[in-house]
């Protein structure tokens, strides 16, 4: 039985140390054939590394490297192109300045080529080893992880230096268009997608594949693929938790498929499943290796609602809004994995985004729990619990005191930066119940206005508005709108919630709620006001 390849890069060690090797080449035939210069974002973990460092051997003639794949009998073998590979990731950028480790870079690539460069600046080495190299076969330039000089630095107190190294690669970049002549293929790799602006200027000949259909499962396994290449590790895990392999493959895809760009290709996440299987068990494997944090701050900061992004309808140029300047938090979430495509209404050139698997889901509102009430998942067990149970049974004074609680447990320390209240108490209830698995929508958009909470459960629809202030004019605003109506002819009971917060001591006040009664296809609310 073939080994498991956990964190292999090279393509050399699949052969040499019999490890599995999920054959991608037929896609990276059609990417060689059908264009030259291409731009790619996948989220960390997914096998980026892998394809740049196989464009390498297949571009550098190692035919004996793809004995058994796709393109063994496929590609020309004889012509050898001379490589530039350019790793961001490997760089010493941090310890040396990012002008001084690509320089060094260059210099190890000239040197590997057998080239001596006579310019000093990188932008200009980078230009003459191009053309040097190019004169008689043309030049390929793979370049990996090309953002992470930039994204290193998102944190508010270094973001000059983000944008430093912006501009450096900015620089880097800008003569590239017309060493086209020296040019047989040009592939950049990265986490996000920077506009062209911003780094690209000069590069607006690349042909971003990273929502294109052609290359959806260019990286990440599809079923297939771990049916063919994972069979005996299926059967293991099959009978280690003594299930049918049918019973198992719906869980790991509950668990780690589900990341689409497209819209209709859905494919897991490699690092997730080899772990998977490694060690027998499932577990938040990928997310392990990176929480967003300084991405919680930002949303903070900035008075982002979580629920904004997840589950709703965006613009395709919503997956451009991504600079130093100006950092989109739908995008960040987009192109880190967090969200993906969900399905696509191509007539109104529309996407809808939310998690891709149970993984993503659990342990980013895990993270976001504690980054926004400032505690564990485990701490808030019975917080959360006393929620459920209130909804389940339509206990809305069970609700406002374990709402009250939550709010009491937030440090006054995590409000210091909050703009604006009210946003900040949605995405707690947001990300709680969704914790819980309770349907929650957030400002519902209808014909007779925008609510701010839509919660649903096996047998009750509670509509509810929050205000700062009293309650009273929360509950008001719910009735003279008729917020209500969209529901009701759905069989569950229909309960509206007035919450009302105290801005002074950043809490819950008082809640009025009230029963809509359904009779003779007519509607009126029902005496029975509860009040704090």
């Amino acid at each position: 039985m073939k080994k498991l390849g956990l964190g292999i890069q090279e393509l050399s060690k699949f052969k040499t140390n019999n490890l599995i090797y999920v054959d991608k080449t037929e896609h990276i035939y059609k990417l060689i054939n059908d264009g030259s210069y291409y731009f790619l974002s996948r989220p960390r973990r997914f096998g980026k590394s892998l394809l740049v460092n196989t464009l390498k051997d297949i571009f550098g003639g190692n035919k004996e490297l793809f004995e058994g794949c796709w393109i063994y009998d496929k590609w020309h073998w004889g012509k050898k192109y001379p490589v530039i590979k350019l790793s961001f990731s490997k760089m010493g950028y941090k310890e040396q300045g990012l002008k001084k480790a690509l320089e060094l870079c260059l210099l190890q690539q000239a040197k590997m080529h057998g080239v001596q460069l006579e310019t000093q600046n990188y932008g200009d080495q980078f230009l003459e080893l191009i053309e040097i190299l190019g004169k008689e076969i043309p030049v390929v330039v793979l370049i990996d992880e090309y953002d992470k000089p930039i994204i290193d630095y998102l944190e508010k107190s270094e973001m000059n230096q983000a944008n430093e190294n912006r501009e450096i690669l900015k620089t880097f970049y800008a003569g590239v268009k017309d060493q086209d002549k020296y040019l047989r293929f040009f592939f950049i790799t990265g986490v996000s997608k920077f506009s062209r602006v911003s780094i690209f200027s000069d590069l607006n000949h690349l042909t971003d594949i990273t929502i294109s259909k052609h290359f959806a499962s260019l990286v990440g396994y599809t079923e297939d693929e771990i049916k063919k290449n994972y069979a005996p590790y299926l059967s293991s895990l099959s009978q280690e938790l003594e299930q049918t392999e049918e019973k198992i493959m719906k869980k790991v895809a509950y668990w780690y498929d589900g990341y689409s760009w497209d819209g209709k290709t859905f494919v897991f996440n490699p690092y997730s499943i080899i772990n998977l299987f490694y060690h027998q068990e499932f577990r938040n494997f990928w997310f392990e290796t990176g929480t967003p944090t300084f991405l919680m701050k930002k949303w903070k900061e900035t008075n982002y609602k979580l629920d904004q992004a997840i589950n709703r309808l965006v613009k395709e140029s919503t997956f451009n809004k991504y600079d130093v300047d100006n950092l989109n938090i739908t995008a960040i979430l987009f192109q880190t994995g967090y969200l993906t495509i969900k399905k696509i209404d191509h007539e109104k050139n529309r996407y809808l985004l939310d998690f891709p698997n149970k993984e993503v889901r659990d342990s980013f509102l895990d993270v976001a729990v504690e980054n926004y009430a400032n505690s564990t998942l485990y701490e808030m067990e019975t917080i959360v619990d006393g929620l459920l149970v209130a909804l389940t049974h339509n206990d809305m004074q069970s609700f406002f005191n374990t709402l009250h609680t939550l709010f009491s447990s937030i440090a006054v320390k995590q409000l210091d930066k909050v703009k604006e209240y009210e946003g900040f108490y949605h995405s707690i209830i947001y990300i709680v119940l969704k914790i819980v698995g309770i349907q929650i929508g957030c400002e519902v958009q209808s014909s007779f206005g925008i609510t701010d909470a839509v919660i649903k459960t096996t047998d009750y629809i509670y509509v509810m508005e929050f205000k700062m202030g009293k309650a009273q004019s929360a509950i008001d605003q719910i009735k003279k709108k008729k917020y209500y109506a969209p529901y009701l002819a759905d069989k569950r009971e229909v309960v509206i919630v007035g919450f009302g917060f105290n801005k002074v001591e950043k809490n819950l006040e008082d809640f009025l709620v009230e029963t809509i009664k359904k009779c003779s296809g007519q509607t009126d609310v029902e005496n029975g006001v509860q009040r704090v």
